[in-house]
């Protein structure tokens, strides 16, 4: 695992800039800093040693090629097999290894043949010179880029705030990005908050050569199942999941270093934890939890789903009293506004894993977006009105369409309106749009719903998160339902399977019901997050940051939404605590404390 920069085209960078540019992602990749310069171009990498540890320096050369890549290749014993039969020849035992060896072979296809996560540059001077940027189908490692002010340079990073050290970085943002924000929980891509900014979109290959730029996206090809002679049902689709999943799991395991599980007491990661801790003796389980009693309290399912597995279980214990310091901490290595109130959680007990000796943590992440586990699917797939659509993309938004028509300056109303309108309409119009097209072309409504917010929503809210907040502590987050075969099983099952009756993630429920404790597998749905609507009350550290954070005089985000409708909202939380004027000001904190970093250094 790393973190990667680069530029290639027109005049040379100074090598001075290209270390501030790893100088401000260096957590990510504290074991190794290199960079191979070149008249009119670079690659860097700042390497978390987790694999092939002896070996492994990058930038990969072979030939006219040269390469840098941030993530994991799962498979690369079965790929470094096949190519030494073809008599390519080895040192070490890094998984980095095969990858240009497989492009010399196959050309842009070679990432088809890879299963992990993968963040890839490669310089290829062959022919016309280029350079080639690709990501895995999941969309797991970010990938930022932007081109020169006269085209003839792109640079590219891991990470904005690296990314930004570049000349000409474009830092004017995205006028319709608060929005964005707001309407989305996060910045969807493939655009970023920075108006000529732009992230890689999952499965993309990126052809940069001669002041050209391309953009190819290569969907996931789903799976043929080989079901039973008794044919598709959920027992058989529980069957084969497990199957994948341990096949998975004991791959990702294989690692050079320490590997722990992150067990947030749900249904996914308790399985993934009970399977991980059938492979390796005496696994360590994270979990964190708040000093105090407070709602949606999940501490006792972890432990008790550890118990049954025989992990060797951590409590992370987080006093509400240090969040303000937190939230300053995770919102600069977030690099875009993003509302989920876990990302303090999630922070801290990455930080927590890294202090206990762990530079790898498994996490159960993925299978709701692809087996359909939340509630919002099932009742948009089964909304027959015109307005469906408008109800669902609500649902998803830190701030529902009716209060940020309250918030909103006019002007900045105003200015929406010429754009388009709400990102909650536009996008909203958008999905309606896709399903109706689906539905014309027999495709399930379900399905669609599922697909879209793999595509649209889970890279940028989501993955995003986990990869920016687990490397902010030099901890690489392993992710077994993303993997290309769950994926393609995934897409190759009938929405009839995945939600039966009213039960949601049927396939994964059934298949745990082996591994986890029945307390786990039968009790609602309950999302990990943290109780904002019980710790944004008076007397408590957050309140008080709120207060003192959105009705200064100061504040940025009044360029955009009204102070006197913040203060309203601020004193109805304190006068009655409620979840969603709790979320609007959670949301409003994290944009005011984005906006006040985004300019200073690491």
């Amino acid at each position: 695992m790393c973190r990667i920069y680069g530029h290639f085209g027109a005049e040379p960078v100074d090598r001075d800039v290209l270390h501030a540019v790893a100088r401000a992602m260096h957590q990510g990749g504290p074991d190794d800093q290199t960079v191979h310069t070149a008249p009119t171009w670079a690659l860097g990498n700042n390497r978390l040693a987790v694999q092939g540890i002896g070996h492994g320096r990058q930038p990969f050369v072979l030939g006219d090629m040269t390469c840098v890549f941030n993530g994991e290749i799962y498979n690369h014993r079965e790929l470094r097999a096949e190519l030494a039969a073809a008599g390519h020849r080895f040192e070490g035992d890094c998984d980095g290894d095969v990858l240009l060896p497989l492009y010399e072979r196959h050309g842009d296809a070679f990432v088809s043949r890879l299963e992990g996560m993968f963040a890839i540059a490669v310089v290829d001077r062959r022919a016309e010179p280029c350079l080639k940027l690709f990501n895995d189908h999941a969309g797991m490692k970010s990938l930022y880029y932007h081109l020169s002010a006269d085209g003839r340079r792109l640079s590219f990073a891991s990470e904005l705030r690296a990314l930004s050290r570049f000349p000409d970085f474009p830092d004017t943002l995205d006028p319709l990005a608060i929005d964005r924000y707001l309407g989305g929980r996060a910045v969807w891509g493939p655009e970023t908050v920075y108006a000529g900014v732009r992230t890689l979109a999952p499965g993309t290959a990126l052809r940069f050569a001669d002041g050209r730029l391309t953009a190819t996206r290569t969907p996931l090809a789903p799976a043929e199942v080989d079901w039973p002679d008794t044919g598709p049902g959920l027992t058989a689709a529980a069957s084969i999941l497990d199957g994948l999943l341990q096949h998975e799991l004991t791959r990702m395991l294989d690692a050079d270093v320490p590997v722990c599980v992150i067990t947030s007491g749900g249904l996914d990661s308790s399985y993934t934890s009970a399977i991980a801790a059938s492979v390796v003796p005496d696994l360590a389980s994270f979990n964190v939890a708040y000093r105090g009693d407070w709602p949606a309290d999940e501490r006792h399912f972890a432990a008790e789903a550890a118990r049954h597995s025989g992990t060797r279980h951590h409590q992370v214990l987080l006093d509400p009293a240090d969040f303000p310091a937190l939230v300053d901490r995770f919102v600069r290595h977030l690099d875009q506004p993003n509302n989920a109130p876990h990302s303090l959680s999630t922070f801290a007990l990455f930080e927590a894993i890294h202090e206990a000796g762990f530079k790898v943590a498994l996490t159960g992440d993925g299978a709701d977006e692809l087996f359909g586990g939340y509630a919002r699917y099932v009742k948009a797939a089964r909304d027959g009105s015109a307005t469906w659509h408008r109800g669902y993309q609500d649902t998803m938004a830190a701030i529902g369409t009716t209060t940020l028509e309250r918030l909103y300056t006019p002007a900045h109303r105003a200015h929406l309106a010429a754009h388009g309108g709400l990102f909650t309409d536009r996008t909203g119009d958008a999905l309606d749009r896709r399903v109706r097209s689906g539905e014309r072309a027999g495709r399930d409504k379900l399905e669609t719903l599922l697909r879209y917010d793999q595509d649209e929503r889970f890279p940028y809210y989501i993955l995003r998160r986990v990869d920016h907040l687990s490397m902010a502590h030099s901890v690489e987050a392993r992710i077994p339902f993303l993997q290309p075969a769950v994926m393609r099983f995934a897409h190759a099952l009938p929405a009839g399977l995945k939600v039966v009756g009213d039960t949601v993630k049927a396939p994964v429920a059934e298949a745990a019901r082996r591994w986890v404790p029945r307390s786990v597998i039968d009790r609602p749905k309950q999302p990990f997050t943290l109780p904002i609507a019980a710790m944004i009350k008076p007397g408590e550290a957050l309140h008080e940051l709120i207060g003192d954070t959105l009705l200064a005089p100061g504040a940025r985000y009044r360029d955009h939404v009204r102070q006197d409708v913040v203060r309203d909202l601020f004193r109805m939380q304190s006068e009655t605590p409620g979840a969603h004027t709790a979320e609007v000001l959670w949301s409003l904190l994290m944009l005011e404390t984005w906006l006040s970093a985004r300019n200073l250094t690491p």
